[in-house]
């Protein structure tokens, strides 16, 4: 009997007939980021990867990082005292990287880098979404400001997500669990309702947990040779409630309410150390992040010459860290530093959409407008307790700030010659202006900053069969300069100033693709080309004594290019082997260099490559996957500066290969239990952006990765 080896299954996927192929659901799948509006991503002319609800569950991810982190090109990064720090696609990252949860733009992200202030784009709850998509390329065209390496969406469930018939109905739920590497037990309350015209949800959630774990033979003593992560406390509370109520055939109201909560509480022991005149002791962290957000929308259903739909909603958002730093110093005494950061906005966007069908084309038309603005605060203060004084702090500061962006959008998406050819087209105009405004800790005069961008994109889906097609797309962003580039503000061991004349980045990505599937599985493979002009960077521009000077500019041009492969092969049509057999396959490979130094970018990934193999019961009663994550050596780093201006090489950071494995056992239709060991060999890794910006580690314990965890969870709806 013939048996087929994996290189001619391969190649079977390739070249496969599709008039024996069965269907596949791969292309069934629903992406939105591409075009704002609801879309097969058989015809979406760019890589989109989508994280969704059963996804999240599946792999015991309790929070957003972990969700991504068999995502090819794509992984977020932080962890500890200040969380999730934010996104990186591609080699783009941070504030260059566009954040939305329910199309609302999240806080304005801020961190002074001296380790006791930081704000990111991390107040949400994994448990509450519904889907996690991400948009890998320059998409200001559509979202505006900072989409210039990608986008982020993060939609939050519904009703309908919940409740399973279409009449009246009532869904309870209750999602508990454990993790072993932070020692958290998180519990999510469900309810769903339908009564007539009103649908209605209300999720809540609370966790309860410890820091994170170091690999297991970190040295657990005080000072800058710690390996183990400092002890500490933290939990989350988190509302998000929701009601929909149809008030006849054409319109639809609904609000949102989202709260999230989270308090972290550690003793900072790797701070304590004997370096006369600041010989700490007693050196502790609370922290508080608290976002509150309320929408209320609107669906149109207008039937109308201009637009057959209009969505529009209005958003306020309430966003606060508050950071404590306490110790007791030789030369301070006992102080408390507290870093109060605040962003309050007001969003409006609307959204209408068209179909325009003649005997030769179908046009989806969308265009809209978009309105944000932000009061960013902060109030930094320092408190001697043994004085009984306080004073504003002055050593590392920015204004207060009023930002405002508003902004136009059109987009065409075009179906031709029997849809066997799909063309997109948009564009858009977006304004922005900073606003600045002194404070006791910001005496500074420095002057607003305003500017305007046009952005577009045009991209083509080419059908080639009903299994295989072919997709190109170019596309432009950019970011306008934050609060922190323009107006930053340090004198201590060097010297930062303010440059208020920055202009925003600006991005073209241009990215060619394959896709295909057929009755032995799906694949997709892309290939891309971005290049990002007036890139803001931090540079040495002179000296004051002994302090270098810094500030920040625009400088040329950088380029990232790479090519990412994700593919899934059902093993028991290619191979014969248990039905519900299937193993998956991503690879991302990605290079970035400066074009005036030619020094690389350090934001971009390793070689990464994540292999699964897994097995689904055909009546999903049971399964599981075993995911194995190989990344290469980081060694290709950017010379930095120290303080005194001297050029330094950041450490490399070592190849590793890490095994996971998740199951679940469905004992009966509402009731899951999921179990997963992560790490399972013990292996001690580092990620590259933990270490990135680090000359010399002698604790590189204190940045490794949890060692042996593992995770269990039970899920009822009833």
């Amino acid at each position: 009997m013939y048996k087929k080896t994996f290189l001619s299954a391969s190649i079977v996927l390739a070249l496969a007939s599709t008039a024996h192929a069965e269907e596949y659901a791969l292309f069934d799948e629903v992406v939105v980021s591409a075009t704002r509006t609801e879309q097969s991503k058989a015809d979406v002319s760019s890589s989109i990867e989508t994280v969704s609800s059963e996804d999240i569950d599946n792999t015991l991810s309790t929070d957003v990082k972990q969700a991504l982190k068999y995502t090819p090109g794509v992984n977020a990064q932080g962890s500890g005292r200040f969380g999730i720090s934010g996104f990186n696609i591609r080699g783009m990252e941070q504030s260059r990287i566009k954040v939305m949860v329910d199309d609302v733009q999240q806080p304005v992200p801020y961190n002074s880098g001296g380790g006791t202030q930081a704000k990111h784009q991390n107040t949400f709850e994994i448990d509450t979404l519904h889907s996690i998509e991400v948009n890998k390329g320059a998409s200001s065209s559509l979202y505006g400001s900072d989409a210039l390496g990608g986008t982020v969406l993060l939609r939050t469930k519904n009703p309908d997500d919940i409740l399973i018939t279409d009449g009246d109905e009532h869904r309870f739920g209750i999602k508990t669990g454990y993790t072993s590497a932070d020692e958290t037990f998180k519990t999510t309350g469900t309810w769903a309702m339908r009564k007539d015209k009103l649908e209605t949800l209300l999720m809540l959630t609370y966790a309860d947990g410890n820091e994170t774990k170091k690999h297991g033979d970190g040295a657990d003593i005080e000072g800058d040779d710690r390996g183990a992560a400092n002890p500490a406390d933290k939990k989350v509370q988190n509302l998000l409630a929701k009601a929909y109520y149809q008030l006849n055939e054409q319109h639809r109201l609904g609000l949102t309410v989202e709260h999230h909560d989270f308090k972290y509480e550690e003793t900072d022991l790797e701070k304590l150390s004997s370096t006369p005149p600041y010989n700490y002791s007693n050196a502790f962290n609370d922290d508080n992040n608290k976002r509150t957000r309320v929408t209320l929308e609107h669906e149109w259903m207008l039937n109308a010459a201009i637009a057959d739909q209009l969505n529009w909603s209005l958003s306020y958002q309430d966003s606060q860290s508050v950071n404590d730093n306490g110790d007791t110093t030789d030369a301070k005494g006992k102080r408390v530093r507290v870093r109060d950061t605040q962003d309050n906005s007001i969003q409006f966007n609307s959204q209408l959409n068209k179909i325009i069908e003649n005997d030769s084309s179908t046009h989806e038309v969308t265009y809209g407008l978009s309105y944000i603005k932000n009061d960013f605060e902060l109030s930094n203060t320092d408190y001697f307790l043994d004085s009984g004084t306080s004073a504003p702090s002055t050593k590392g500061t920015s204004p207060n700030a009023t930002l405002t962006q508003w902004g136009a959008f059109v987009q065409d998406n075009v179906f031709l010659m029997d849809e066997k050819l799909v063309v997109t087209g948009g564009l858009r105009f977006d304004s922005f202006e900073s606003n600045p405004e002194q404070t006791p800790s910001y005496t500074n005069t420095v002057s607003k900053n305003s500017d305007s961008a046009i952005t577009g994109n045009i991209g083509t889906v080419y059908h080639l069969t009903d299994k295989f097609s072919t997709f190109a797309k170019i596309s432009t962003g950019f970011k306008a300069p934050t609060v922190y580039d323009l107006y930053y503000l340090y004198d201590e061991g060097a010297i930062v100033e303010p440059n208020p004349d920055l202009k925003a980045e600006s991005s073209i990505s241009y990215e060619v693709g394959f896709r295909g599937n057929n009755e032995f599985g799906r694949f997709e493979l892309a290939t891309y080309f971005n290049q990002y002009d007036n890139f803001i960077e931090t540079v040495a521009t002179g000296s004051n004594g002994s302090k270098t000077i810094y500030t920040n500019k625009n400088l040329d041009k950088v380029e990232i290019y790479g090519a990412e492969l994700s593919s899934t092969l059902l093993m028991d049509k290619a191979f014969d082997l248990p039905e519900g057999t299937y193993t998956k396959l991503s690879i991302a490979y990605s290079e970035g260099k400066d074009k005036k130094t030619g020094e690389a970018i350090n934001s971009v990934a390793p070689l990464t490559s994540i292999v699964g193999l897994g097995y689904d019961n055909p009546n999903q009663t049971y399964g599981g996957v075993m995911n194995i994550t190989m990344v290469a050596a980081k060694t290709d780093w950017t010379s930095m500066a120290d303080r005194m201006g001297n050029s330094v090489e950041n450490v490399d950071v070592n190849g590793y290969t890490v095994v996971d494995l998740t199951a679940y056992y469905r004992p009966m239709q509402d009731l899951t239990l999921r179990a997963g060991l992560f790490n399972a060999l013990d292996k001690k890794y580092h990620l590259y952006d933990d270490l990135s910006g680090k000359s010399s580690v002698s604790n590189m314990d204190y940045y490794s990765q949890p060692g042996r965890n593992w995770g269990v969870s039970l899920d009822y709806q009833f």
